[in-house]
């Protein structure tokens, strides 16, 4: 498994943020083991400047999801990891930060606690409050979040890509759990990250309107793709909020 596993950074208009955060969180993780990838050669001779001893590579492609479609279809790697470009930290369920070497263990930890059950896509819990980390691992539906996950390519199972511009990451949690018959989990560990006050990425392309809308004409695409019961929605202050239901069974309906 060792050599199989590439980490890929996802990037738009952040250098500088990806240096002081995500890069530096994982210090201590072999270079050779991190891929940056950004939209277009202009963005990669940005990046060039600032980041050093990484490989920078150009996808293409424009929005996070089309990233990470671009990624699972071109990666030569069996175990493929996506963290985002603003992760502060990712601490434990004492609340502690993991060094680089810890998150690399947890990474090793993820893909092969995944494979060992039949699955092929994991992740943390969305977020650091050690209050409510628990050192237990779920295999239920859940959501999994798309800053920091990790998927096994499988070669009889072609990768699965989503046809949305947000939200991919619950449409990723419900077809992979709908293919394998579950999700993994790591409940211990969480992700700190500020991704509204960063500038770049999914900002420099939505207002905050454009992106409420946006999120909701897709959730009401999902609704009607995937089974009932399996997801709901709840009203929050603007918008709504897409749940996940993780009691859902695929045996609770004859139609999948």
């Amino acid at each position: 498994m060792e050599d199989q596993i590439k980490i890929y950074i996802p990037s738009f208009n952040r250098s500088f943020a990806l240096v002081q955060k995500t890069l530096k969180t994982l210090k201590g993780i072999s270079q050779d083991k991190i891929c940056v990838v950004c939209s277009s050669t202009q963005q990669k001779n940005e990046y060039i400047k600032v980041i050093k001893d990484y490989d920078i590579i150009v996808s293409h492609t424009s929005g996070i999801a089309a990233k990470r479609n671009w990624i699972r279809k071109n990666s030569l790697s069996k175990y493929i990891m996506m963290i985002d470009d603003d992760i502060e930290d990712i601490v434990d369920h004492y609340g502690i930060p993991l060094s680089g070497e810890r998150i690399y263990a947890l990474i090793f930890k993820g893909f092969e606690e995944c494979e060992s059950k039949g699955l092929s896509l994991w992740g943390v819990s969305g977020f650091h409050n050690a209050f409510y980390l628990r050192d237990k691992v779920t295999t239920d539906l859940k959501f999994i979040i798309g800053n920091f996950f990790g998927t096994i390519q499988k070669e009889n199972k072609p990768p699965i890509e989503c046809p949305y511009s947000l939200l991919e990451d619950y449409y990723f949690s419900c077809k992979h759990f709908l293919r394998d018959g579950g999700v993994l989990r790591m409940m211990g560990y969480g992700t700190k990250t500020k991704f509204a006050k960063n500038a770049g990425g999914l900002q420099t392309r939505y207002t905050k309107e454009k992106r409420l809308t946006t999120e909701e004409l897709i959730i009401k695409s999902m609704l009607i793709e995937f089974p009932s019961g399996m997801m709901s929605v709840r009203p929050k202050v603007r918008g709504i909020n897409l749940v996940l239901n993780r009691h859902y069974k695929i045996s609770d309906n004859n139609n999948d």
